[in-house]
């Protein structure tokens, strides 16, 4: 009876180990690198001129797109973020802070956006819809920036992608920047989308695509080839 209770112990101390072994197990970021290049079925490489960073080529539902893994200097300790790019349209800039601190950031990007009271022409100022009060817009393109956030179902997107701090403050992790629309993936947890979490479910990347997929489409729809 005794090595009976014995062996069952030792069973038991060994199952508990076993999980607590995998519970516990960090995956590096080699692996998670290469576990994602295979989901996204794309190719890994280093990105050039950028020492530490990484990204990943590949194609979903026809467009092509790229993720970038790159080191975060703002951080003490080694940190790391996440960038999801596609072209979307040349030369165009559209991107949220929180007020303008100037009338204009560069020459070719103009801050002037509200949300209005009554009837505006398309190309006076960027008409904010009221789910984004708080944010401001700074674009290159103030009709196109008003075709975009005129589109309900774009918004609904792009709220998805709003953070709020502590301190009641907006910003978005979402932005358009010289024909490029990036998707930022930040190191701090608090934050969405976050790293923490890429890395956590991978597939989730899928969803951000997804939605991707939909502001794709509605560029091409409003600017055809």
């Amino acid at each position: 009876m005794f090595w009976i209770v014995t062996i069952v112990l030792a069973l038991l101390t060994g199952i508990i180990l076993l999980k607590s072994n995998i519970l516990f197990h960090k995956e590096t970021r080699e692996q998670f690198l290469h576990a994602l290049e295979k989901f996204l079925e794309g190719t890994l490489r280093p990105i050039d001129g950028q020492p530490g960073g990484m990204q990943i080529d590949f194609f979903f539902k026809g467009q092509s797109f790229v993720y970038e893994d790159v080191p975060d200097r703002g951080f003490k300790e080694e940190a790391r973020k996440g960038y999801l790019k596609t072209v979307v349209h040349a030369d165009f800039t559209l991107y949220f802070t929180e007020k303008p601190r100037s009338t204009t950031m560069r020459t070719d990007v103009f801050i002037s956006s509200r949300i209005p009271d009554g009837p505006t022409r398309p190309d006076a100022w960027v008409a904010l819809p009221p789910s984004l009060k708080g944010l401001d817009v700074q674009t290159n393109n103030i009709r196109l920036a008003n075709k975009l956030l005129a589109n309900a179902k774009i918004v609904d997107i792009l709220l998805e992608f709003r953070n709020i701090d502590s301190r009641g403050s907006p910003s978005m992790s979402w932005r358009i920047m010289d024909g490029m629309m990036i998707l930022e993936f930040h190191p701090a947890g608090g934050k969405i989308p976050n790293y923490h979490d890429l890395t956590g479910r991978i597939s989730s990347i899928e969803d951000y695509l997804k939605e991707f997929v939909k502001i794709v489409r509605f560029f091409k729809e409003l600017l055809p080839e």
